[in-house]
């Protein structure tokens, strides 16, 4: 069954709303699936057939609209409903409004522009429709997080061949072959299914003394947070709004990336980019760095 999801907790479900079954419905989506407005001018060629094709078409934000009704089984249950979407819609911040149709659930971050309410005929019975703009037109899947650790180097033959690795010294008992531990890279490779370019997430956990940095090696962009992050603590920087939180969105940390706006990077549709993290300064217990992405599709 298809549902549609406005914020974390309030679900509409698809399917009639006659039905009698008390509860939130929707019944029109109105321009989800339609691709928005190219922002490029058509230069038409003078004297020549057709026009300067475009490096690449930027698109604008896309408007859209989500009709529902809610049945109750009491006419209070109708007064707090109006009271919950207006909670939800128009609390002042972007709302996730998510699609689950048969393919997967898609997402887009939108602005509630105007909540618009049916005719109330003082029935348990409320039917209204929400208009959206979603400055970012590209839908996203479901997020997949890339986790690494810090980069480390690995061990390899200790001579005379038997030296125990613990003592030092040459010992009987010792593996004879003991190459000590396995290195690690400190990098993910992350691939991007969908149509749209997509700003892949940076989280780090602490302790960090200095922050962490991290690179594009195809494109040999570094995005650098310059801050202590505490031992039980994760800091994430979402690229796409060029915002930094600790542990909460609430608490906006971006004034410790210390990179300029050019230096996100972002994944083209169908390739795959290698992602480098390291720490800056002294590193305590096992941080993990992670990129955070999802398909995305205009």
């Amino acid at each position: 069954m298809t549902t549609v999801s406005l914020g974390p907790s309030l679900v509409l479900a698809g399917g009639p709303a006659d039905a009698g079954t008390p509860g939130w419905y929707f019944t029109l989506l109105g321009d989800w699936d339609a691709t928005s407005e190219s922002k490029s001018d058509i230069d038409e060629r003078d004297g020549a057939n057709g026009a300067f094709a475009n490096v690449q078409d930027f698109r604008t934000a896309l408007p859209y609209s989500v009709h529902g009704v809610f049945l109750g089984a009491s006419r209070l249950e109708v007064q707090a409903a109006k009271k919950t979407l207006k909670s939800v819609v128009s609390r002042g911040r972007t709302v996730p409004v998510t699609v689950a149709d048969a393919d997967s659930p898609w997402t887009r971050y939108s602005s509630c522009r105007k909540v618009t309410p049916g005719t109330d005929n003082g029935g348990n019975e409320w039917d209204f429709v929400i208009d959206f703009v979603a400055y970012d037109p590209v839908m996203y899947g479901p997020e997949t997080a890339y986790p690494a650790g810090v980069a480390t180097s690995g061990g390899g033959l200790l001579c005379p061949l038997g030296t125990n690795r613990t003592t030092g010294l040459v010992d009987p008992t010792a593996p004879f072959w003991d190459f000590g531990a396995d290195s690690t890279s400190g990098k993910v490779s992350v691939t991007n299914n969908g149509s749209a370019p997509i700003f892949p997430k940076l989280t780090a956990t602490g302790g960090l003394s200095g922050g962490f940095v991290a690179t594009d090696t195809a494109l040999g962009k570094t995005v650098t947070f310059a801050r202590l992050i505490p031992i039980n603590s994760q800091v994430t920087i979402d690229q796409r709004t060029e915002r930094a939180w600790i542990d909460d969105p609430a608490n906006d940390v971006s004034g410790y990336i210390t990179s300029n706006d050019s230096d996100f990077f972002s994944i083209g549709p169908g390739e795959t980019h290698i992602i480098q993290f390291a720490p800056l300064g002294v590193v305590t217990g096992t941080p993990i760095f992670s990129a955070i992405a999802a398909d995305g599709n205009l």
